[in-house]
């Protein structure tokens, strides 16, 4: 087998680290399955220590143990022991550590430089194509994007744990429930939150519904209300439909309670004003973000998504809405499509630790349906979406269909159709289109009542 390496002293390397981790994995310690399971041998810069690690690999799948002196004995059997700088290299390896307790800080550091080194050879390789022109380049971005994402999740074993361990994990996580710390994002809304203990992180959450049932609003109520409560969660709205402008003053007409209307038109009283002035001050400390790029796709939108984490440890991420969203690049058919991109947003959720929010719209079925309430199967391109999402809320306004039918004016159904962790059900809101806002439904009233929104 090859050990060649790139030789550029440019690239990223850590030699000392490397013997470090060999010498440590030859003196024995408790931490010798997880370096074994974590690192590859391409993942050492020296050619001699990627042999020597290989072997080690080998030795310990087949005995269970390393022993410095089998370890010698194969590598000379398999005509490697000259290639590694002969018996006195590999038997000086263990004297250059005391013990074997920074073994796993060893394997961090030489899995950090491999994956730097792996990242600057795959943009030198993709720069050097992109300038031939020889590839088509949406076959080059979608590489690009594999490439990136394939080194984002390529992190050894993280995936795999012992019982035990999760176990434990299992009871901290009931004591912090307990204690009332659930890391959950509450909705702001009571009974939604009492069905669904809040939007939990690591989750998918679909908000679906017909044009005109208020998807966006309730979106941005949520995320107003996080905002906005005593734990100021960060919220980065992707917003593919409306320009940030059009989110703002929709968040002010919501919180200030003025109409959206008289916004628009700017025919406010004095009273009116200072409330909106309030909201807006309001809105200005809560940290929400939206993102409003033109042509935002898959891509795009995980990288954002993580460079603000990063900044801004975000708490909920909400995107408006699914089917205007794009892989970037080519795919077969648009059913494809949908089931890569309700599968990139789940994986975005658990590696961020975050509760995603994306809206999606129902197929034309609803209206064909004498009494319009939506289904689960009512789902665009559903398949994906319902395998992937942990929580599927569905959104019906009777008054939509009957507005003449005073019972139905200013209430909304939220139907959870699908919820993983909990029951399916449903609650009632009370919808105010005048001042775009969902809440409670003892706040219901529906003077004043108007479609005509922003």
């Amino acid at each position: 087998m090859e050990h060649n390496k790139d030789s550029q002293n440019t690239l990223p390397q850590n030699t000392d680290a490397e013997a470090s981790l060999l010498g440590s994995m030859l003196l024995g310690g408790g931490n010798t399955a997880n370096v074994v399971s974590k690192l590859q041998f391409s993942d050492f810069y020296l050619a001699r220590h990627q042999i020597i690690f290989e072997q080690i690999q080998k030795l310990y799948s087949d005995e269970g143990v390393i022993d410095l002196v089998i370890l010698v004995t194969r590598l000379e059997n398999n005509g490697l022991l000259d290639k590694v700088g002969g018996s006195e290299y590999v038997i000086d390896l263990p004297t250059r550590v005391r013990t074997s307790s920074n073994i796993l800080e060893y394997a961090n550091i030489i899995q950090q430089t491999s994956k730097r080194r792996r990242l600057i050879e795959s943009c030198q390789e993709l720069e050097s194509r992109a300038r031939a022109g020889a590839d088509n380049v949406w076959d080059l971005i979608d590489e690009a994007g594999a490439k990136v994402l394939n080194l984002a999740q390529d992190d050894g074993d993280r995936g795999t744990h012992d019982i035990k361990d999760s176990i434990n994990e299992g009871f901290k996580l009931l004591e912090s429930y307990e204690k009332g710390v659930s890391g959950s994002i509450p909705t702001g809304f009571p009974e939604l939150d009492e069905l669904t203990n809040g939007l939990q992180p690591t989750d998918l959450v679909i908000i679906a519904g017909r044009p005109s049932m208020g998807k966006t609003t309730l979106a941005l109520n949520i995320a107003a209300n996080a905002a906005m409560s005593s734990e100021k969660t960060p919220v980065l709205i992707f917003s593919l439909e409306m320009n940030h402008e059009q989110l703002a003053l929709r968040m002010l007409s919501a919180e200030s309670e003025v109409s959206a209307t008289r916004m628009r038109k700017v025919q406010l009283n004095d009273g009116e004003w200072k409330k909106v002035i309030k909201a807006g001050d309001d809105l200005g400390h809560a940290p929400i973000y939206i993102d409003d790029s033109p042509g935002l796709n898959l891509m795009t939108i995980r990288s954002r998504a993580r460079r603000l984490h990063s900044q801004r440890q975000l708490g909920l991420i909400v995107v408006d809405y699914l089917q205007l969203l794009e892989m970037g690049g080519r795919v077969e058919n648009r059913q494809q499509e949908i089931s890569q991109i309700s599968r990139s947003l789940k994986q975005l959720a658990r590696e961020l630790s975050v509760p995603v929010v994306a809206l999606s719209q129902l197929s034309r079925a609803v209206e064909a349906r004498e009494n319009h309430i939506p289904r689960m199967s009512d789902l665009r391109e559903s398949g994906a979406i319902e395998q992937d999402a942990d929580l599927i809320m569905l959104m019906y306004r009777e008054e939509h269909y009957k507005p003449d039918k005073d019972e139905a004016k200013g209430l909304a159904e939220l139907i959870i159709a699908k919820q993983r962790k909990g029951p399916v059900g449903s609650i009632k809101l009370a919808w105010f289109a005048d001042h775009l806002k969902f809440d409670d439904q003892s706040k219901r009233a529906y003077d004043n009542y108007t479609e005509d929104t922003f």
